[in-house]
């Protein structure tokens, strides 16, 4: 996976911004953490075993803008397969998030997937064929023990003011995600562990942001023509985007 010089420094730079924080303790719950050396980490493979052998379908799920099902591998774990034109940006996306430290969906992105007992599916039947092969399709791994147990909002959760949520903040506009509504964002519970902050879809992104009509995802074109910081002062940064929530358009101070 190629990655510009300006993700790369970006990326580089929240490192060494939030490493301070993960060294405090009682912080409960938690949105962000040290990975160590970033740049040991491989963008390309992601952050668990890629998906591999066969895959039985499950279900079919009617929730959202994309064709979505369940599938099932060899080793029981379920996978939640995406199709359509949100499946590379949004493996993308989280890789990126991952690389910087924040929590992320497990995703993959394989350009054929072949399923065994594959049904016509009510959404996304362009992308299968009858001998259960689909194409373009985004798999996310479902992970034992982990529980979502509801969901943040931007303007009010324990992260305000904080280095994690303006680095998240920064990112966001980053990959010009414009779907920044409260139910994409989820809190997870995980077994051991402090509750989980995260982003959980990130599909609407590498596009250029606006209103309905106006704004696109996976486009590389409009990505690449957009702008990213508008301007900066001594001690604020504009950030350019035009997308709701209204905080990602407004200024705010550099932390650190």
């Amino acid at each position: 996976m190629r990655v510009s010089k300006r993700v790369t420094s970006i990326v580089i730079g929240l490192f060494l911004t939030l490493p301070a924080l993960a060294q405090q303790t009682g912080i409960r719950p938690v949105m962000w953490h040290d990975h160590g050396d970033v740049s040991e980490l491989d963008l390309l493979a992601g952050s668990g075993k890629k998906p591999a052998g066969k895959f039985t379908f499950v279900k079919e799920e009617m929730g959202g803008a994309s064709p979505k099902f369940v599938v099932v591998d060899e080793q029981g774990v379920h996978w939640k397969a995406k199709l359509g034109e949100e499946a590379k940006p949004e493996t993308a996306a989280t890789r990126l998030l991952w690389a910087a430290g924040y929590f992320t969906d497990e995703s993959y992105y394989l350009n054929e997937l072949r399923i065994e007992q594959m049904p016509k599916l009510s959404r996304g039947g362009e992308f299968a064929s009858k001998d259960g092969v689909v194409r373009g399709v985004r798999l996310e791994r479902s992970v034992e023990g982990q529980t979502k147990t509801g969901n943040w909002s931007w303007s009010s959760n324990p992260f305000v003011g904080t280095k994690e949520l303006n680095g998240l903040r920064i990112m966001m506009a980053m990959i010009n995600n414009w779907d920044l509504k409260e139910p994409n964002n989820a809190i997870y519970t995980v077994q051991g562990e402090a509750p989980h902050y995260s982003v959980s879809d990130l599909g609407a992104t590498f596009g250029k942001t606006g209103g309905v009509g106006f704004r696109t995802k996976s486009r590389l074109d409009d990505y690449s023509a957009s702008k990213f910081i508008d301007r900066k002062d001594s001690d604020e940064v504009h950030l350019t985007i035009k997308s709701r929530p209204f905080f990602v358009r407004k200024n705010f101070k550099r932390v650190g």
